[in-house]
This record gives C-alpha cells, structure tokens and sequence, in this order.
C-alpha cells in the first residue's frame, strides 16, 4: 500500500513537473512575441514624440506649434518670403480635422479680402472653410495638397501649405507670432478641449486617443468650425 502511494505520488509529481514545463514553453512563446511587439509600439510613440521636434514643432497644449511665423484668428499661419506670404493651416485646424479627403484651392490671380473663404478641405460628409487671414492675390496654389490631402493634416506647417498671397498692406506683420501666438495657441488648444467635453461629454475627454469630429452632429460640427476658423 506505501509503494502504490508512493508510485502514486512520483506520477503525480512527473505529471506536474511536465505540466510546468509545458507552461514555461508557452510563456516563452508568449513573451518572444510580445517582447518585439512592444518594442515596435514604443519606438513608434518615441518617433511619434520626436518626429514633430524634428521638425522644428513644439507643443502648445495639445496641438503643435510652428516659431518663426505669424498667426490669424482663423487658425491660418503666416509665413512670409520674398514678395509674398505663404499660408497654411495651423495646429488647432489640424486636430480638429479628422482627415482631408479633398482641398480646394484658390485660384492663381484671384483677389481675397480678409476673412473671405479662401479654401475648403472636405472631410467626407463635412467640410472645413479656410478664411484668408489678410486681404491680397493668390500669386502660388500648393497643387502637392490637390493630389494629396492628407498632407494639410500630417505636415500642414510643412509640405501641406495651401496658398501664396501678394498681401495688399503690410498689416500681417502685426499678427501674433512668438510667445504671444504660443500661449494664444495653448489657450485655443484648451477652449476645443472644452467645446468637444461639453458636446460629447466622455467621448470629447477620450478624443485624444483619435479624431472627435466624426462624433459631432453636423449641428455641433458647423458651430466647431465657426467658431475657430472665422469663415
């Protein structure tokens, strides 16, 4: 009766012996793949993080902020270049909009006043309207932006500028640019953190893990873009 139970006993003990090696395996298997997974997932939020810097982008709130060029009311940047100014769409315009599916542009030699809808970037069932931040002529369309929008979002300080003006006067130059423009940036960053809190409630706190807008009524997304674009 001992030796059964012995016996009994060392089956027992080889079958969980197995047993834990047989887990050890599948643990292994386990972390050599999860281990590279989170490695591919850490150094995409680093680039992510760095990509931006290395752009010359810094951060102004939630959004990214451009030194070195001016800033209108309707979340349009101003840069300015020989005989002329380049315009784009700064970093409130770019989180607001959940993608670009098309830009329209303005016409070469047409004339703008300020305030006037210069551009419109179509997000499917929506649409954004880009008021021209100071009256002038179109000199220069982006015609990169026409083949690809999705560029005004990604790199909408950058390769996704929209249009070059000959600016009538010289009123541009007083716009917000440096400090000023960043803790205005940051404050605008905040007051869209609020309008989407206030209209969706969890849903606007949870955006930042991806694009709100698409989860506004069309009611809610015309009073968005009126009240940060100004067109």
């Amino acid at each position: 009766m001992s030796a059964t139970f012995v016996g009994v006993l060392q089956a027992a003990g080889a079958f969980l012996g197995g047993l834990l090696v047989r887990l050890g395996v599948v643990l292994l298997v386990v972390l050599a793949f999860l281990v590279p997974v989170a490695l591919v997932l850490g150094a995409v939020r680093l680039w992510r993080g760095l990509a931006p810097a290395a752009r010359g982008l810094r951060r102004a709130g939630h959004v990214l902020y451009r030194p070195g060029v001016r800033y209108a009311a309707g979340h349009t940047w101003i840069e300015r270049e020989p005989g002329r100014v380049k315009v784009g769409i700064d970093g409130v315009v770019q989180e607001i909009l959940p993608w670009a599916l098309s830009v329209e542009l303005p016409r070469p030699g047409q004339r703008l006043f300020e305030g006037e809808v210069a551009a419109t970037i179509s997000c499917g069932h929506e649409e954004a309207r880009i008021a021209a931040p100071v009256a002038g002529r179109v000199v220069a369309v982006n015609a990169e932006v026409e083949r690809d929008p999705s560029l005004v979002k990604e790199d909408g300080y950058g390769r996704g500028w929209l249009f070059a003006m000959e600016p009538l006067d010289t009123r541009w130059s007083t716009l917000p640019a440096g400090d000023v423009a960043r803790d205005w940036m940051r404050q605008e960053s905040e007051r869209l953190d609020d309008f989407l809190e206030s209209r969706l409630g969890f849903a606007g706190m949870a955006a930042r893990a991806g694009p709100a807008p698409p989860l506004l009524s069309p009611g809610a997304w015309r009073e968005l873009t009126r009240s940060f674009l100004h067109a």
